[in-house]
């Protein structure tokens, strides 16, 4: 049973540190591709993108695994960052994923916490500024939602239900925002608290 969660861990934390670089790479070369050359073969071009995607996966990630729970917590700041906007892309402005995100920071903060030996004072710190943390990028998240939810046309649409209908007026949507944007942020920052804490005890 251990290994196979060691073996979860693994793969979890390769395609943490891995995905970012092979997107990054098909981006960058499908953009190149259209800015030069109108798009002519930019399936090759993406191809060529993943291709050295992979290879900077191959030179780097082993390490990064290696060094994941030593590592600078920046870089995890930075990839937290990117995984919330893109998860919240994926799932069409629908930030289920992004309590995913939560929870794993939990889980790695307690997994580092474990590693470390440190002392309870220290793990409760790290956990509620890991907590918090995560709070604040669902606040983020929630920004996001709300301003392309307004310069999406929602302001001024009509909402309606078999029980309730009414129109989406400026403060009516600011008011539904903030409101579900609080419960999100709250909701965000007591998943990321439990799984740290039940994770440290596993």
């Amino acid at each position: 049973m251990i290994k196979i969660l060691r073996l979860i861990e693994i793969l979890a934390l390769a395609l943490f540190f891995g995905f970012p670089p092979v997107l990054l790479c098909v981006v960058a070369a499908g953009f190149v591709n259209v800015i030069f050359l109108e798009e002519k073969g930019i399936a090759y071009w993406a191809l060529g993108g993943l291709i050295v995607g992979l290879i900077i996966d191959c030179l780097f990630v082993k390490s990064c695994i290696t060094k994941a729970y030593q590592m600078n917590s920046k870089i995890f700041v930075a990839l937290y960052l990117f995984y919330s906007v893109f998860v919240l892309g994926m799932c069409m402005g629908v930030p289920i994923l992004n309590f995913a995100l939560g929870i794993a920071a939990g889980i790695y903060i307690a997994r580092r916490m474990h590693f470390a030996a440190a002392d309870e004072q220290t793990r409760k710190l790290a956990f509620k500024r890991t907590s918090t943390f995560c709070a604040w990028a669902m606040v983020m998240v929630c920004c996001l939602i709300t301003f392309w939810g307004a310069i999406g046309g929602m302001i001024g649409s009509r909402f309606e239900a078999p029980f309730l209908s009414f129109t989406f007026t400026a403060p009516v949507y600011f008011a539904i925002a903030f409101t579900g944007g609080a419960v999100l942020v709250l909701l965000q920052y007591w998943l990321t608290s439990i799984s740290a804490k039940v994770a440290f005890r596993l």
